[in-house]
């Protein structure tokens, strides 16, 4: 449990009286957190849109395709840092990535779960499977923020993913 600053639990049942302290101020939150002015907020269908025109591209790898989904000055960002910043260097980034692609199949679904202003919080799969059979290789749950600009294309995607515990045993979750 998570206790206020300097608080006191009794654990009656243990018998004893702890006190937890904890560090002041916490953890910096990114600037992102705070949209620039003039912002734009989304509706559900334009991100809908978007979505789907994002795993329209990764199945192509169409470079211009790839390309027509981000602003000028759009930027990547894994937590903790950038990947990529503006649509040159996301389209390579993408591109680079062909030759990891080119033998294996691969899909995705996603969708929009809530709009915060000018934020969309996405919600989606992604499935790596061997062709010949379907068998599934790896799968990842993913979760992004996304910023648009008027035009509809990406200003900030944030992306974090998570692989199934069975693709990465370090990652399953203790049996009782």
């Amino acid at each position: 449990a998570w206790w206020p600053r300097d608080a006191q639990r009794d654990d009656r049942k243990a018998g004893h009286l702890d006190t937890i302290r904890l560090m002041d101020g916490g953890p910096n939150l990114p600037d992102w957190h705070h949209p620039p002015d003039g912002w734009f907020s989304p509706d559900r269908a334009m991100v809908q849109r978007w979505l789907d025109a994002y795993v329209s591209a990764w199945r192509s790898y169409d470079e211009a395709e790839i390309a027509d989904l981000w602003a000028d000055d759009a930027v990547w960002l894994y937590p903790f840092g950038t990947r990529a910043s503006g649509r040159e260097a996301i389209t390579a980034e993408w591109m680079a990535e062909l030759p990891v692609f080119a033998e294996g199949g691969y899909d995705a679904t996603y969708e929009p779960i809530a709009i915060d202003g000018a934020f969309a919080v996405t919600h989606g799969r992604t499935r790596f499977f061997d062709p010949a059979s379907g068998e599934t290789r790896r799968e990842y749950d993913n979760v992004w923020i996304l910023r648009f600009d008027r035009d509809g294309r990406c200003v900030e995607f944030h992306e974090w993913y998570a692989g199934r515990p069975e693709d990465d045993p370090s990652r399953a979750i203790p049996s009782a």
